[in-house]
Parts: C-alpha cells; sequence; structure tokens
C-alpha cells in the first residue's frame, strides 16, 4: 500500500439514513471489480478488520441486552445476526482497509419515523436499540424538516457501524473520497 493509499479518508453521506447493506453498497461502488490472489487473501485474513466488526458488534449486544434487560450473554440476535448483516460488516471494514482508508467521517443520520415490524412485532422507528446506541455514543442525528420520512432509514447495525467513524461532518473534509448510502439507479 503506497503512502498516499495510507492517508486516505472518507466521507460518508448519510441523508437517505445507514444500514449496513446501504454502507456495503456505497463502498463496494468504489472497490475495484478485480482482485489479486494476494488481495482475496489480505480481505479475507485482515485482523483490524475483525476487530472493527467485533467492536460493531459488541456496541449491538450492548444496546439489545439493555433493550430486552437481559446479560449479554443471555441476548439474542436476531435480524442483526443474520449471515448477511455479519459478512457486510466485515466486508465493509475488509474493504475499507484495502481501499486505504484508515479515517472516515460521516454526516448525522435521518433516522425515518413511524414503524418497523420486526421479530419482536412492530417497533417504533428509532427502535429501543437505535435511541440507546446514538444516546450511548453521542451520535447526532439530522432532523428532516420536509414531509416526515416514514420507514427506519438508520438500523441498529447502520448506527453501530457510525461508532467507528472518526467523527460527524455535514460536509466532507477537504479531499476525501465521498460515499454516499442513497439508494441509487441500478
Amino acid at each position: 500500500m503506497s503512502k498516499e493509499q495510507q492517508e486516505r479518508t472518507m466521507w460518508l453521506d448519510c441523508s437517505q439514513g445507514v444500514t449496513s447493506a446501504k454502507l456495503f453498497d456505497a463502498i463496494e461502488r468504489h472497490f475495484p471489480d478485480t482482485l489479486s490472489w494476494c488481495e482475496v487473501q489480505r480481505f479475507m485474513t485482515s485482523v483490524r478488520a475483525r476487530e472493527q466488526a467485533s467492536a460493531v458488534f459488541e456496541v449491538l449486544a450492548n444496546a439489545e441486552a439493555e433493550a430486552h434487560g437481559v446479560s449479554r450473554d443471555e441476548m439474542h440476535f436476531h435480524e442483526v445476526g443474520r449471515l448477511s448483516n455479519l459478512t457486510r460488516v466485515i466486508g465493509i471494514f475488509a474493504a475499507l482497509e484495502m481501499l486505504g482508508i484508515n479515517e472516515w467521517y460521516a454526516s448525522p443520520p435521518v433516522i425515518g419515523n413511524g414503524t418497523v415490524t420486526c421479530s419482536h412485532g412492530d417497533l417504533s422507528v428509532p427502535t429501543p436499540a437505535t435511541k440507546r446506541i446514538i444516546g450511548a455514543h453521542d451520535i447526532p442525528i439530522t432532523a428532516v424538516e420536509e414531509e416526515p420520512i416514514v420507514g427506519e432509514l438508520t438500523t441498529p447495525t447502520g448506527v453501530a457501524l457510525l461508532t467507528q467513524a472518526s467523527g460527524f461532518l455535514s460536509e466532507p473534509p477537504g479531499s476525501a473520497l465521498r460515499f454516499s448510502t442513497r439508494n441509487l439507479p441500478q
């Protein structure tokens, strides 16, 4: 990795909310279409990516345990623990490392409102876990002035991913790579 790559900064536009799928898709748009065998091995064995992914799931475990009034060891992940979510979270950090991004910022996310149906039935948005993560980590959120946005735009996993950001900025810093969680047409 060149010195230039080691100093890359990223800014994530969360004006459409953030989920693990949205962040993964945003990063994938910047990721190379082909990788060498050495790059694949590096992607698969990144200690830093595993540590960051573990930190995200620790945040989620603490929030979910608190929301359910149980210890972390008694808590069970439902939607958050799906294989697709697990692989996206670790893949996000491995991809950021391969892109040479060691510092990243995000805009304050839009949360949404209304209700969401999950394994526990219908929950208000933001969900209890999302609220706990936002409060415990002082994550700023963006209020939407226009028509109320109905639905869960930022999930517990999305907001837990933001706990790994270097900070929150409304505008991207200088020469930062700009990623967006907006749903772009295919």
